[in-house]
């Protein structure tokens, strides 16, 4: 919200209960992704990842020779310093190889391959 002012057309003065509506589905959604997120997890035996490692899961598996961080955080569209983050904590955790390559920062992300 802007100012105090419902962003949307939905929440003019004619139509307060739509704005209620909006509102009341707008707080429904998030609980409901995670809710879906975490059954398919656990329906396919995955571990329960935050988004953000998801996200860059699926930016690294989309680039099987590796990406520094840099070139990841471009196609994540977030900081450079967000990606090494997660690739620290990631690398801890087995999920990803954070060495490779040297490049310009010394940093390099694939996703590990686990063995079936």
């Amino acid at each position: 919200m802007v100012r105090g002012r419902c962003p949307g057309p939905w929440c003019s003065t004619e139509a307060p209960e739509a704005a209620r509506v909006a509102a009341g589905l707008g707080g429904l959604l998030g609980p409901l992704w995670r809710a879906v997120l975490r059954a398919t997890r656990n329906a396919e035996g995955l571990p329960d990842l935050p988004e953000a490692q998801i996200e860059l899961l699926r930016v690294l598996s989309s680039s099987p020779e590796g990406l520094s961080p840099g070139a990841a955080a471009t196609r994540a569209r977030v900081a450079p310093s967000t990606v090494s983050n997660l690739v620290r904590a990631m690398s801890a955790a087995r999920l990803v190889d954070g060495s490779g390559p040297s490049t310009t920062n010394g940093l390099w992300c694939s996703p590990r391959r686990r063995k079936p």
